[in-house]
């Protein structure tokens, strides 16, 4: 169990945080299927390689 100070801890580190969310359609499933394979098959987090990508492209554009 968590302390309160514990909770109260998370909460404070949580309000600092962003989260940015997508979603595939069920046109897209097929995307997301490649997603996820290549992501199993190279032991990465969707997490990590997203913001990889992210960061790869905002860079490219000189943001």
């Amino acid at each position: 169990m968590s302390t309160e100070a514990e909770k109260k801890a998370v909460r404070k580190y949580q309000a600092k945080c962003k989260e940015v969310r997508i979603k595939y359609t069920e046109k897209e499933i097929s995307e997301y299927n490649r997603l996820q394979e290549y992501l199993s098959e190279n032991n990465i987090k969707v997490t990590e390689y997203l913001k990889k990508l992210i960061k790869a492209d905002l860079d490219k554009k000189g943001y």
